[in-house]
């Protein structure tokens, strides 16, 4: 039972394995992937997590044996944790304790968590709503600075990931000046923030550590991987990314996991501050994730691993990823190429050399054709939507 999009759905094709894919809609490049064999209709957990889980829970009943769940965003990710003795009658669940999926998805318990044990992040201080935010930044004497929510639920549709005519997953200011001029959006937005020492340094600066862990502790596969384009260019979403093999980055992903005592699926960003070249923990993410497909066809396969372990537990083995694979997300590493290109940092040709390399690919996979055809057939409708409306 995939809860996720078209790359999760592939790496488990890769393996051999067919999926059922839950999403609010029914038609989605996941859904319409030979690898998925049934499809059922599943509400967003963000806006309406009772519903989220009862279907779920339906479909579950209808299994003569238990599928394993997978989940690839934070707001799915914690609706099953938090109701998890439910779904484990159903489903086979790959998940952290609850109290780390709680502390890691949720950036205000993830600083509790980083004091507590001592983890390698950037000078942090929490933003709470109940408080006026002005006062808060009032002694805030770091910047640059990254303020983010500490929850991403809704955070997409607001003006503040929006302000600047792009989408952005955080929202850098150089100054006190900057931060005061966005308070109103902050409390018209509502929640907590975590504002952050920026880590200086382009988003190919970031190096991440993927590990799949058993409760105990032992790492049974793991990769390294890098941002190479996001849309925007700064704090944006990745749209080209690439398998690496770092041992630095292998070494201290497994002390931050050690340190939290972590079990399950995991994504662990750093970065590199390019003034002193040392690593600085941005966030732990204890789900599945776009990566496992690159890494997949690089050799590591944590989604079959998981797999196989759910199923017949201790079965798993994994050998070493195969460094250099990259992926695409096309139509959006398209737009971040613009932006990159006013930048001065990329040319249109060296842009197209590096869509040649690519060796996954979002929305096209020669052996899995429909979905990049319903991505091209739902780009043009919106195209001539917009024409017309015009």
């Amino acid at each position: 039972m995939v809860v996720g999009d078209i790359n999760l759905v592939r790496a488990l094709g890769l393996a051999g394995l067919r999926s059922t894919v839950a999403k609010p809609n029914r038609f989605t490049s996941a859904s319409l992937s030979r690898h998925c064999t049934q499809r059922i209709t599943a509400p967003d957990a963000d806006l309406d997590e009772a519903g989220f889980v009862r279907a779920l829970m339906e479909y579950g009943r209808t299994c003569p044996e238990r599928p394993v769940l997978f989940t690839e965003s934070d707001g799915d990710t914690l609706a099953v944790s938090r109701h998890r003795d439910e779904l484990e009658k159903y489903y086979h669940l790959v998940l952290p304790s609850a109290d780390i999926v709680e502390a890691t998805v949720d950036k205000l318990g993830f600083a509790a968590l980083a004091e507590v044990r001592g983890l390698p992040v950037p000078a942090t201080k929490i933003l709470r709503p109940e408080q006026s935010f002005a006062s808060q930044l009032a002694d805030w004497t770091i910047f640059p600075c990254i303020l983010k929510p500490t929850l991403r639920s809704g955070w997409f549709i607001s003006q503040l990931a929006s302000g600047e005519g792009r989408m952005q997953k955080a929202i850098r200011c150089e100054n006190a000046g900057k931060l005061r001029s966005i308070v109103s959006a902050m409390e018209a937005h509502g929640g907590a923030f975590v504002l952050q020492e920026s880590v200086e340094g382009g988003e190919e600066w970031i190096e991440s550590y993927h590990a799949y862990v058993r409760p105990g502790g032992e790492v049974v596969a793991e990769f390294t991987g890098k941002k190479v384009r996001t849309f925007s260019r700064v704090h944006g979403a990745s749209t080209y990314v690439k398998i690496l093999d770092d041992p630095e980055v292998v070494a201290l992903g497994r002390v931050v996991l050690a340190r939290i005592g972590f079990s399950g699926v995991v994504k662990l960003d750093f970065k590199r501050d390019i003034r002193n070249g040392q690593l600085r923990l941005l966030e732990i993410n204890p789900r599945f994730s776009l990566w496992h497909y690159p890494a997949a066809v690089a050799g590591v396969n944590i989604p079959a691993l998981a797999f196989a372990d759910a199923v017949n537990p201790g079965s798993a083995k994994a050998g070493r990823a195969r460094a250099g694979v990259s992926w695409i997300y096309l139509r959006e590493d398209f737009k971040a190429m613009r932006e990159y290109r006013a930048a001065g940092e990329l040319s249109f040709p060296q842009w197209i050399r590096s869509v040649m390399r690519a060796d996954t690919c979002h929305e096209f996979a020669w052996s899995d054709p429909l979905p990049g055809i319903f991505s091209i057939a739902l780009m043009l409708a919106k195209s001539g939507a917009a024409l017309l409306k015009r």
